[in-house]
């Protein structure tokens, strides 16, 4: 009965460490996604500018900064932003309340830039 549970125990051990191992691939593939986006704002204020709107819900972003945005991508934003508020460090920031300024950022970026 040892020798089975020992074995389960190894065996279990060794799948843990499996998913271990594909979540750091999975978790590396994704941090080069995002740091491809937080390139696409540099350099300058863009990143301070939205981020100051969506937390603070100041309207600050300039044409410029909308342009930079509209041109990351809505799919770089979100998962940026996603990326953002998953951490524990911001767990105090109302989420629902980011998100919904994001949709109101991008939708006044969209109608302020020329952008395709």
């Amino acid at each position: 009965m040892a020798e089975t549970t020992n074995q389960f125990s190894s065996r279990a051990i060794a799948a843990a460490f499996c998913f271990a191992v594909m979540g750091i691939i999975l978790t590396e593939g994704q941090q080069d996604f995002l740091t491809e986006c937080r390139k696409k704002l540099a350099p300058g204020q863009c990143g301070w500018q939205i981020g100051n709107e969506l937390y603070t819900g100041n309207a600050t972003v300039n044409q410029q900064c909308c342009s930079r945005l509209l041109d990351m991508g809505e799919k770089c934003h979100k998962e940026l932003l996603k990326n953002y508020l998953s951490s524990p460090d911001h767990a105090n920031i109302n989420a629902t309340e980011v998100w919904q300024r994001s949709d109101i950022l991008w939708s006044r970026c969209s109608k302020i830039s020329a952008h395709p």
